[in-house]
């Protein structure tokens, strides 16, 4: 059995600041490249790199978990500031994100 991950984000100037949550991953984390996502009502590819305190970047991980709500997903962390993301018209950030467990969104390094 992989150990939780816990994820909680302090204030920072990446991503909105966010309570501590628990996820019980299935299966061992992998490193992502690409993932797709919903932004300004369409769906885009996104590079996606982690981000910890000082902005240093670190690698975005895939974790397979069971969601209660939509089944078999990806959970997608990166680090203590979140993950961020950059489209052709720019950048953002998030704490994390769960994306459909078939993969067809997001691209493994």
């Amino acid at each position: 059995m992989e150990p939780a991950i816990f994820i909680q984000i302090d204030e920072n100037p990446n991503c909105d600041a966010m309570d501590g949550l628990v996820f019980q991953p299935k299966a061992p984390p992998r490193e992502v490249k690409r993932v797709r996502v919903a932004r300004d009502g369409a769906a885009v590819w996104c590079d996606i790199t982690g981000l910890d305190e000082g902005g240093e970047q670190c690698a975005a991980m895939a974790s397979p978990i069971d969601d209660s709500g939509d089944g078999n997903c990806y959970l997608i962390t990166g680090g203590s500031w979140g993950l961020r993301m950059r489209t052709e018209s720019g950048e953002f950030g998030e704490p994390y994100i769960v994306l459909g467990g078939d993969g067809k969104d997001l691209e493994f390094r």
